[in-house]
Order: structure tokens, then C-alpha cells, then sequence
């Protein structure tokens, strides 16, 4: 049965809204209208949980605050969690399900979806939830007493109401009797625990005055959960319980005043109905409870520190939630503007509509010019003139888009490794120690002392190459053979690397092209431009490094270097004590040397000597010939062949399309189309939800009346702009403005404070 207009009209539920909260609310429905409501999200709404001890008063604050009766019977105490979900609607509305909990079997889960109950009068209420308790025991056997891990959710939605969720939990038990066990002890705290950890949850720690402050278990958990008491509103129940100016009032007394325990709220005092005035109306109870507040020891506290009554918790409940929502518009604000930009790329991307090959061309001309930009900054190595390079994580996501950089980092890295492993042979003086294959990707050079190097490589490769040369001189073709073995990884090493920098710069033009274009468009790009290019820029470097390595495979060594002489008398001289010492030995045992290369006719001490020479000189000629091969590669191979020109790939490609391309290419499907209708009107949406947000918070100001502790004390947050803002505390008899340094995790300094009142 539907609820009529009026049911909720002048309800406790109707006033937990202020002039200030209604107008902001008329912003909030404004922006769901607009199709922005899901920036606020469930999740943003405040959510009020009240929790305490069993038997500390909570059902009868809830019931004070809502003037709904919820069931307080003696023996029957709240066993699952009811939340009550207000949400204001064009219509009032009222219904009732249960949330079937996690571990229910799926039976039972079914049987619980079917509790759909509809109520025209919160007068139902109560009956509603006896019944659903009795929903939940149904099939399971359990006793009147029994705990339930479902949730009874009440959705009353209204013209004029608050959209907050008001959740009744289980009391917390301090110790297992025989209708609760340890299971039910464990049970209700982690209920308890699960939603105070929620950050929209706004906690009402109530406190029986009837007990000991020390032994009530929620106080230990709202601090361990929320140790700063930032969303923390502590509420003292039964207060007449408490003997006039005895010791316990006493401390009750300082308590409220938020001197023992510190919430950022503060703490307020209501005394509800007892046994003996369970039936009394409304009406009566809140005349007792002003009564009992004029003529008690609570009378002389100052009203600024401490709340007294349900009235006026009624009212701070409403600067509390006006807080919370006015707090959340500067993150909606951000919100739109991130999705405003990301919906403009988007936008950018599909481009205005082309239907003609005109309007193709106009499209395509319009990407060429925006990726002969980037291009050339990404070559230049200048990164901070477009947006596109400046990634959050760069050396993560974006580093990729760095061209200049990555074919800079990879050019290092092929010059050290043909430095490392560029040469076939190690040759090392012959008190160093030889050692084995080690383990790499690339083959390390094999480690030889000098001596076995003239034995087994130089002699073999001399006794194959004689010529004309008189005995003792070098053999020219002797040294050629030394270098072509020598540098044979060469090829294998700038392959490799020129592999590496041509991927590099593929992945860098679908990175562009990705970021400029639609998915229709980016296809047809690689396709008919990119990938083309690319694989014939690919033969054109394979062609060039061959080039650069003919005169090193194939010819005899060519050095112009005046120097070049130099160097080879320098080694020579380095090498002339050892060279004297060695020819002595050689002289000696020429005839017991078992190689057969150094038996033949003619392989005397200067033949050796002569072999020692050509070692020489091919190791000062590979030094020169490396570095002019890495140069080689990087200039004439990379520069010249794979980055020349590469800004101007499109252009000069599209320049040249026929019309049937240009409509592949450019053209767009009825996908596109209709998902720029959707981003046209997606962005309407947007600017005006962040204009709707700018009429109440221009220029990023903020004003939000807070209420911290007594119903009087009355602060104003200003946000002149982001991340700077003033706090104005004005109070009875002083005013205090207050510096805040940010928004976001407050930091507060005292600029200013008068007594108004001596």
C-alpha cells in the first residue's frame, strides 16, 4: 500500500532537515536530474549508526529523534541490524526488505527475497519489524533471542527529506549468559565494529548514565576505531538514574563536557522514557525531559560545550549531516572536472562529424597536425610543452612515449655491450687467469692469454695466409683476418639493437595515434600508413647495417689517423721488455715446441715476433674501427634511416590518398556516431552539474555552519580558495578565527581571538 503525500508531513523524520539543508538538497536533486547523482554515490551519503551497551537507551534515542516507536520490550531485545534508508523522491513511499546474510543457504536466501512489505504510516513500523524477525527465525529453529546476520532495510523516500541511512544495531554484550553465548559476544561486537569502520558512518556512542563509564564496551571500540573522534557524537542516557550531587554525577557531568573522553561532536544528554512511562505519548516525554533538564544539576552547564535534550539533538544532527554533504561538493567538483577532460579527449578523438571526403580529409589533416607535433617533441626531447608526456608515473606508464629519451637509453646500452662483448677474443697478459664460458643472452668473449693466442689462433691463421712477405715482416692479410675474426659478434649485436630501437619507435607512433584517434581510424592509420612504413624503414636499416659492416667483413683494414702509428709504437714499446724475454725463451725451445704450425720451415723468433706485431695492430685498429661502427649505427642507421622524417609520416602519405582510402580511414560507423551524441550529451550533463555546484560554491569557497559540542557554538569554514581557509568561531561572548592550512587533512593555527564580554 502506498504512502500518501502527507504521511511524512511534520514527522520527526520531516524535521531532520534545516532552510540550509533543503536548499542544498534542491542542488543535490538538481545534479541527479542533470545524470550526475552517481558522483554522490550510496556511499556518500552520512550514515547515522547508533550504537551501544545492551540496555543503554539506543532504540529509545532513535525513537526520540524519529518519534517512530521501535520495539524496547524487556525481554526482546534488537537482535539484527535495521537500517533505515531516507531518500528524498517526487512521491512518499515507505517499503521493507530483508538483505539475506552471507552465509543464509540459498534456499533461505530466496525465502528472504520475498519479504517485500510495503507501509502506508511509521506507525507500522514497529510490527514490521517483528515481523521480519520472525521472517528470519522462520525455518531455522532459533529462538526468540537469536542473532541474525540479515539486514532489515527500510526505504522511506519523501519530497522534503534528508538522504541519510539511519542504522539500529545490536547492543553490545559484555559477557555470555544462558540466552547469549560466547558465539552471540563475538557476533554483535563485529557487527558493531564492521559499521563504525565505515567512513560515512557518523557514530552516536550512547551511554547508560545507569552504569560505570569504565566498563561500556562501545566507548573502548568508537576510540580504537575512531581514536581522533572525528565522526563521533557521544550521548548520555538515563541521566535521572544518577543520585543529585553524588560522585557518579559528578563525573557524568565532566564527561559531557567533553573533558574525559574528546569527540569531535562532543557529547549530548537526553533522558528518554523509563518502566514506569513506557505508554506515555510524545508529546509528554519530551515535557518531562525539558523539566528534568530546567531544574537539575545539568541546568548550570554552559549550553555551548554541552546538548541537552532531544530537541536540540534533533538540531545538531542537521548541522552534522549539512557538514557532510557540503564537505563532499569540493571531491564532486573535482569529480566533473576529471570526467569534463576525459570526456573532451574522447570527444577530441572522434571529431566533428564527416560525412563528405571533404570533411574526411579536414579530420585526418587535423590528426596529422596534432601528430607531427607531438612526434617532433618526443624527437626533440621536449616534454613539458604537451600533457601527453607528462605522465603521473612516467618511469611506469609513460616512459614509452619519451622517443628521444628511450633511443638515447638504448643507444648507451649497445655501446656498452659492443664494448663488452663485441670482440670474439679476450686477450689477456699471460699472468692472468683464463676462465670458462659464461652464461648471457650474447656469447662473452672467450678469455686467452697472449701466448696461446699466437699459438693457436695467430700461427694457424699465418700458416693459411703467406704471401710474398719477406720472413719476419708482417703479413697484411694476416692482420685482416685477425680483425674480421675479431669482430664477427658485430653484426649480431647492432641487429639486435637496431630490433629494439625499431619497436621502440612502432610502439611510439600506435601510442600517438592511440591518444589521437578513434579505435576505426587508429586501424586504418597502422594499417595503410604506419605499418607499411614501417616495414620498409625496417629493410632500409637491415640494408644499412649491412653497408656499415662491409669494409669490416670484407675488406682490408684502412686508417688514415696520423696518430694511428703512434699508438702501434707506443704498444710496442710497452710491450718491448716482454717481447725480448719471450723471444729468448722461444729461441731456446724452438725445437720441443709440439705445434705443429711452429715446426715448419720459416717459423723462426722473427716470424713471431712479426705474429706479436699483427696482434698489435689489429687491437689499435679495432679500437678505432668500434667506436666509429657504434657512431655509424646510431647516425646513419638510426638517425638517417628509421627517424628521418618520421613527424611527417602522415601527411605526405594522406597528401597522396585517393578518396575510396580517405572513407576507410576516415569515416565513421554508426558505433561512432552514436557515441558522440552520448559524449555531447554526457558533457551537457557534466558543465551543467558543475555550474549548478559553482552558484553555491563560486571561485572553490565553502561555507559550512559546524556544530562540535553545544547547540549555540556555531563555526563558519571558509574556503577562500583551494587549500587555504579561515575558520570564523563565533560564540556567546568571544569570536576566534582560525587558520586552515588544507582541506583535505586540516592543520589549524589561532590567528585571532576577542572576548566580546568582560
Amino acid at each position: 500500500m502506498a504512502a500518501t503525500a502527507d504521511a511524512l508531513r511534520g514527522t520527526a523524520l520531516d524535521q531532520l532537515q534545516s532552510e540550509d539543508q533543503a536548499r542544498l538538497f534542491d542542488v543535490i536533486d538538481q545534479l541527479r536530474s542533470q545524470g550526475v547523482g552517481r558522483l554522490l554515490g550510496e556511499e556518500g551519503l552520512p550514515q547515522l549508526i547508533v550504537c551501544g551497551d545492551q540496555s543503554s537507551g539506543k532504540s529509545s534515542v532513535l525513537e526520540g529523534l524519529t518519534k517512530v516507536r521501535f520495539p524496547t520490550k524487556s525481554k526482546l531485545c534488537t537482535t539484527f541490524a535495521t537500517e533505515v534508508k531516507l531518500r528524498r523522491g517526487f512521491k512518499t513511499e515507505m517499503r521493507a526488505r530483508i538483505k539475506a546474510g552471507f552465509s543464509r543457504k540459498e534456499d533461505d536466501k530466496k525465502r528472504l527475497d520475498k519479504f517485500d512489505e510495503s507501509f502506508s504510516s511509521l506507525d507500522e513500523l514497529p510490527a514490521l519489524i517483528d515481523s521480519a524477525r520472525e521472517c528470519m527465525r522462520e525455518t531455522t529453529g532459533a529462538s526468540a533471542n537469536a542473532y541474525f546476520e540479515d539486514v532489515l532495510q527500510v526505504r522511506i523516500s519523501g519530497p522534503s527529506l534528508t538522504p541519510l541511512t539511519i542504522v539500529d544495531l545490536p547492543g553490545l554484550i559484555h559477557f555470555p549468559n544462558e540466552d547469549q553465548s560466547d558465539k552471540d559476544v563475538d557476533f554483535v561486537s563485529n557487527l558493531v565494529q564492521s559499521y563504525m569502520k565505515q567512513q560515512n558512518s557518523i557514530i552516536l556512542a550512547v551511554i547508560s548514565a545507569h552504569n560505570d563509564r569504565s566498563n561500556q564496551i562501545v566507548l573502548k571500540h568508537a576510540q580504537k576505531i575512531v581514536p581522533d573522534g572525528n565522526r563521533t557524537l557521544g550521548i548520555i542516557t538515563k541521566p535521572d538514574t544518577l543520585p543529585p550531587e553524588s560522585e557518579k554525577e559528578q563525573e557524568y557531568l565532566d564527561l559531557a563536557q567533553n573533558r574525559k573522553i574528546e569527540f569531535e561532536y562532543g557529547w549530548h544528554v537526553v533522558r528518554n522514557r523509563n518502566y514506569e512511562t513506557r505508554d506515555s505519548t510524545n508529546e509528554e516525554r519530551d515535557r518531562v525531559e525539558i523539566e528534568f533538564f530546567e531544574t537539575s544539576a545539568w541546568a548550570d552547564l554552559p549550553p555551548s560545550e554541552v546538548g541537552l535534550g532531544i530537541d536540540t539533538l534533533r538540531q545538531k544532527l542537521n548541522k552534522m549531516l549539512l557538514n557532510h554533504i557540503r564537505l563532499s561538493l569540493p571531491s564532486i567538483e573535482e569529480k566533473l572536472h576529471s570526467q569534463i577532460k576525459e570526456s573532451e579527449v574522447q570527444q577530441q578523438k572522434l571529431g566533428k562529424s564527416r560525412e563528405t571526403v571533404e570533411d574526411q580529409k579536414k579530420y585526418l589533416d587535423a590528426i596529422c597536425d596534432r601528430f607531427r607535433d607531438l612526434t617532433a617533441d618526443a624527437l626533440g626531447g621536449i616534454y613539458s610543452r604537451n600533457t601527453f608526456f607528462n605522465d603521473d608515473e612516467p618511469y611506469i606508464d609513460g616512459y614509452e612515449k619519451r622517443l628521444r629519451a628511450v633511443v638515447r637509453n638504448r643507444n648507451d646500452k649497445f655501446a656498452k655491450k659492443m664494448h663488452k662483448k663485441g670482440h670474439k677474443w679476450e686477450i689477456t697478459d699471460d699472468n692472468e687467469r683464463e676462465s670458462g664460458n659464461r652464461s648471457s643472452l650474447l656469447p662473452n668473449p672467450e678469455l686467452i692469454s697472449r701466448t696461446k693466442f699466437l699459438e693457436k689462433v695467430v700461427s694457424r691463421l699465418a700458416y693459411i695466409n703467406r704471401g710474398c712477405e719477406l720472413s719476419g715482416t708482417p703479413n697484411v692479410q694476416l692482420i685482416t683476418s685477425l680483425f674480421h675474426e675479431q669482430s664477427m659478434p658485430w653484426e649480431e649485436i647492432a641487429t639486435l639493437h637496431l630490433e629494439s630501437v625499431w619497436e621502440a619507435v612502432e610502439t611510439f607512433l600506435e601510442t600517438v595515434l592511440n591518444h589521437l584517434t578513434d579505435e576505426r581510424t587508429y586501424n586504418g592509420l597502422i594499417y595503410y600508413v604506419v605499418d607499411p612504413i614501417m616495414e620498409s624503414r625496417r629493410k632500409e636499416v637491415k640494408n644499412k647495417l649491412q653497408e656499415l659492416l662491409t669494409p669490416y667483413k670484407h675488406y682490408e683494414p684502412i686508417n688514415i689517423d696520423p696518430q694511428f702509428s703512434c699508438i702501434i709504437s707506443a704498444l710496442q714499446q710497452n710491450k718491448g721488455t716482454e717481447g725480448t724475454t719471450e723471444a729468448s725463451k722461444n729461441q731456446c725451445s724452438a725445437k720441443k715446441n709440439e705445434n705443429p704450425l711452429f715446426s715448419v720451415p720459416g717459423s723462426d723468433s722473427n716470424d713471431k715476433h712479426a705474429y706479436s706485431y699483427a696482434v698489435d695492430v689489429m687491437e689499435a685498429y679495432y679500437k678505432a674501427a668500434i667506436t666509429i661502427f657504434i657512431n655509424n649505427v646510431a647516425i646513419l642507421a638510426i638517425e638517417q634511416c628509421l627517424l628521418r622524417g618520421l613527424p611527417g609520416i602522415l601527411s605526405t602519405t594522406i597528401s597522396d590518398m585517393d578518396a575510396e582510402t580517405l572513407k576507410v580511414i576516415a569515416s565513421e560507423s554508426e558505433v561512432v556516431k552514436s557515441k558522440r551524441i552520448q559524449l555531447e550529451k554526457k558533457l551537457e550533463i557534466l558543465r551543467g552539474g558543475l555550474d549548478t555546484i559553482r552558484k553555491i560554491n563560486p571561485r572553490g569557497k565553502s561555507v559550512i555552519s559546524l556544530s562540535f559540542t553545544g547547540s549555540s557554538f556555531c563555526p563558519t569554514l571558509y574556503f577562500p580558495k583551494a587549500g587555504v581557509g579561515l575558520i570564523i568561531v563565533s560564540g556567546i561572548n568571544s569570536i576566534m578565527i582560525l587558520a586552515l592550512t588544507s582541506s583535505r587533512n586540516p592543520k589549524i593555527s589561532c590567528l585571532y581571538f576577542k572576548t566580546l564580554i568582560h
